[in-house]
């Protein structure tokens, strides 16, 4: 078994250096210099807590291509793999589709948003790790109650 300089929090199938993993050329998801960047050091600090998922059958991702790209960018660059099957072609694409799709359709409380961060704040946690850089972390708890005056 490969071992992992970063953490391995969930269930895989097998630990596979990123740069032999193969996106799927269809996936309409476009991930930014930005958000590769905060994956990359969520990963690195807090470890790997979802697989990426490739298919058996065509071989591609599934899910998981923006941690990918995270991972090229880590000193190590070796991720979980969970490979799955599908039973169809057209399944495979809905399911790569929809893990895109869920996530845009949640709606954030700000409120519920600023009293998490708030508490975190009183952490020794690096906020970055919420996925909020630092000015949009303070936009938000200066518009809320929980905001220092």
């Amino acid at each position: 078994m490969i071992m992992s300089k970063n953490k391995i929090h969930c269930k895989h199938d097998k630990l596979v250096d990123a740069s032999e993993l193969v996106a799927n050329p269809r996936n309409p998801n476009q991930h930014g210099s930005g958000q590769i960047a905060a994956l990359a050091k969520i990963l690195e600090t807090q470890g790997w807590r979802s697989p990426v998922v490739v298919s058996n059958d065509s071989g591609f991702i599934v899910s998981g291509h923006g941690r990918v790209l995270a991972a090229l960018k880590m000193s190590d660059q070796r991720v979980p793999v969970s490979y799955q099957d599908f039973q169809s072609e057209a399944e495979e694409w809905a399911h790569l589709i929809a893990d895109n799709r869920l996530a845009e359709l949640s709606e954030i409380s700000t409120p519920a948003l600023a009293e998490l961060l708030s508490d975190l704040e009183q952490s020794d946690l690096d906020l970055e790790f919420t996925g909020y850089d630092m000015i949009d972390v303070e936009k938000i708890l200066l518009n809320s109650e929980f905001g220092t005056p």
